[in-house]
């Protein structure tokens, strides 16, 4: 699993890692796949005993097709306006209001592994990414999560793969604190 590119979402806040392989950078492919109607009705059929497994209620393909994307939406929006408002404002970061740890007793505070979740209560929506400071992320990936743990489920353990890939490059390239984002090579998502 090779990184080819980190991306700015937004600059100096959100950041996105490119696999080798990839058209998109890990933020943009998570949010194309969670608005294509096709791909989302193929993986809510290939999922349907977890989806309708009771934790989420009785649904059906097409009703979870369309949560999903509406959520997709409002989380991408959500997302870039946090991040924007981090710059300026310290109550207002990545940290407090969208991402949290991924285990729940990691206290680490540099390269943190990170979930952010969709906006409504039980979603599924997950987007992966290591923390550098409070308002500067580095996305990795993001999954639809229809079940408690991640061991098992083999679209989750990639995305545990990725996250891993993802720390361990942030270390190689030396992006350790937001004080190292002025000195390695980021692409902006405004050049493609």
């Amino acid at each position: 699993m090779k990184i080819v590119g980190i991306f700015a979402v937004v600059n100096h806040s959100l950041l996105s890692v490119q696999f080798e392989g990839e058209e998109l950078d890990e933020f943009d492919k998570v949010f194309t796949k969670w608005r294509d109607y096709e791909y989302l009705r193929q993986f809510f059929k290939d999922n349907i005993s977890d989806l309708q497994s009771g934790f989420f209620g009785d649904i059906t393909v097409n009703e979870a097709v369309s949560i999903t994307i509406d959520e997709a939406i409002k989380m991408q929006t959500n997302i870039k306006r946090i991040a924007k408002k981090g710059l300026n404002d310290s109550d207002l970061t990545l940290q407090d209001l969208v991402f949290t740890s991924l285990h729940k007793n990691d206290f680490t505070i540099k390269h943190l592994q990170s979930k952010a979740y969709g906006q409504t209560y039980h979603s599924w929506l997950r987007l992966y990414a290591i923390r550098i400071s409070k308002n500067l992320y580095v996305v990795s990936g993001g999954a639809i999560k229809l079940t408690k743990a991640m061991n098992g489920i083999s679209h989750l353990e990639d995305e545990l793969k990725k996250l891993i890939a993802t720390q361990k490059y942030l270390k190689e390239i030396g992006l350790l604190d937001e004080d190292d984002y002025e000195f390695i090579e980021i692409e902006s998502h405004d050049k493609r």
